[in-house]
């Protein structure tokens, strides 16, 4: 079986066609989101017995990627994932589900077992924490399931997210999501 990236399950939960365009065509284009991602998980601060940049896989899910952060609190393991945008209310779902996906990866690859785990928003300065339950582990599953499916497709799925989804993204340009929106562009 082929691993897929674990940091693709959130990339399916947010936008099914983005996910298809990345993976299954390698439309990857380097835009200064993904630059500042990149260089803010590589200046992450560590404290003494936490650790980053963990590697976790599932081989049941055929899944693998690293868990950006793994901390203990009272004797308790908590996942922490760190994202560049703002925080809201809540961790939006396609965070909390990659969350939830890399506790099911951990516990599979390092018997290690987490009831909860946080996303932390940089331009925020907020964590927002994410119980894990059930419902919230068959999502991630689910996600996984639906990144298999798309790509075995022929061509991109339709442009189904509402086009505030679409600021920022760094395969818009392949996508054309205003283009398909419109009629104009036949393909997906």
């Amino acid at each position: 079986m082929d691993y897929l990236p674990l940091s693709k399950v959130n990339t399916v939960v947010y936008c099914e066609r983005r996910f298809y365009l990345e993976v299954a065509l390698g439309e990857v284009m380097e835009n200064e989101h993904l630059i500042e991602g990149r260089y803010f998980h590589e200046q992450a601060y560590t404290e003494r017995d936490e650790v980053t940049g963990l590697l976790v896989w599932s081989d049941r899910l055929g899944l693998i990627g690293v868990v950006d952060r793994l901390e203990w609190r009272a004797g308790k393991p908590f996942l922490v994932e760190y994202k560049l945008g703002r925080a809201a209310e809540e961790a939006f779902p396609s965070d909390a589900v990659q969350l939830a996906t890399q506790a099911l990866c951990l516990w599979e690859s390092r018997g290690i077992r987490v009831e909860a785990g946080y996303v932390y928003y940089r331009k925020s300065h907020q964590r927002r924490r994410v119980d894990f339950n059930p419902e919230l582990f068959q999502e991630g599953e689910e996600a996984v399931a639906r990144m298999r499916a798309l790509l075995a497709l022929p061509k991109p799925p339709a442009v189904r997210v509402p086009p505030s989804k679409c600021q920022g993204c760094s395969v818009r340009a392949a996508c054309q999501p205003e283009l398909y929106r419109k009629g104009v562009a036949r393909w997906g």
